[in-house]
């Protein structure tokens, strides 16, 4: 059975403008290999006290099927991909589930 998810992640601690880029990069190429690259918009701010950071959501629900398999997998090799570029950065997934919120 399948369900939808709404997927949103923040990667805040990020030292500076090129270091968010190269966890932008990373982090598409882990899209890619799920296989949600082209659902997944990511993208480099500032928040208000200058810091950069990296957040990205999904255009609309996922349709996942074993989402109870899967999310712990991904949020681990989520983690590993933020920590290979950047050790210092913290890597937040946030999951929502719109068939219970509508």
């Amino acid at each position: 059975m399948s369900v939808n998810i709404d997927l949103a992640f923040t990667v805040t601690g990020v030292a500076d403008e090129p270091q968010a880029w190269a966890i932008v990069r990373a982090l598409q190429e882990l899209m890619y290999e799920e296989d949600i690259a082209d659902q997944v918009t990511i993208g480099v701010a500032v928040d208000d006290a200058g810091s950069y950071f990296v957040s990205g959501d999904s255009d609309f629900p996922l349709g996942t099927s074993r989402f109870y398999l899967w999310q712990p997998h991904f949020e681990g090799v989520f983690a590993a991909t933020v920590a290979a570029v950047a050790a210092g950065a913290e890597p937040q997934v946030r999951w929502g589930y719109p068939d219970e919120e509508y």
